[in-house]
């Protein structure tokens, strides 16, 4: 099947992702990751895709105490939570940087 034809072609403000995956995320939610956590993280980026469209914070996040513009967002399934933080896409538009999963390992690993 060729992808040939106006119904292909993708332009404009509306195609512009508002959500930027570092490669750790990608590699997070890529092809080889446990399904029912590329479902949680789905359901994150869902909401915060929602909250950027309505223009308010989403709902349940966390400031990140010390980091302007950083933000916590539990992940569904207790698989952790999403840090994100507010920027701009190449447009200007607003949008959110998804850094990494942070998880309870990430912080009992300091005792």
């Amino acid at each position: 099947m060729t992808r040939d034809g106006s119904e292909y072609d993708f332009a404009g403000p509306e195609d512009e992702d508002p959500l930027i995956l570092s490669p750790g995320m990608q590699q997070a939610i890529g092809p080889k990751a446990p399904l029912d956590l590329f479902n949680a993280v789905s359901v994150v980026m869902a909401a915060l895709i929602e909250a950027l469209e309505l223009g308010i914070m989403p709902p349940d996040a966390m400031p990140i105490p010390s980091v302007p513009g950083a933000f916590l967002y539990p992940v569904p399934s207790d698989f952790g939570m999403i840090e994100y933080h507010g920027t701009r896409t190449p447009e200007g538009r607003p949008a959110y940087y998804l850094a990494r999963i942070v998880t309870p390992d990430d912080f009992l690993s300091d005792f």
